[in-house]
């Protein structure tokens, strides 16, 4: 039977974990601006979508006819 072979875990050295650090922060700060970009367009979305709402609602509103001032009222 063959022996079975572990592989040994070797801590990687300060340059390294430095490195992966670095690596990571740069990582995050992108996802986080992204996320970022992502909720300012949401947020601009919903903003023209109320204005447009808005403007129609505008447009729905009935306005009473003015009364002629000739015709003759209730006596």
């Amino acid at each position: 039977m063959a022996k079975k072979e572990f592989a040994k875990f070797v801590r990687p050295d300060r340059a390294a974990r430095e490195a992966e650090a670095a690596k990571t922060t740069r990582l995050r700060a992108l996802r986080l601006a992204k996320e970022a970009e992502i909720a300012e367009e949401k947020k601009a979305a919903a903003d023209r979508e109320a204005a447009a709402k808005l403007a129609k609602a505008e447009l729905r509103r009935r306005v009473r006819a003015p009364h002629p001032a000739n015709s003759p009222g209730p006596t």
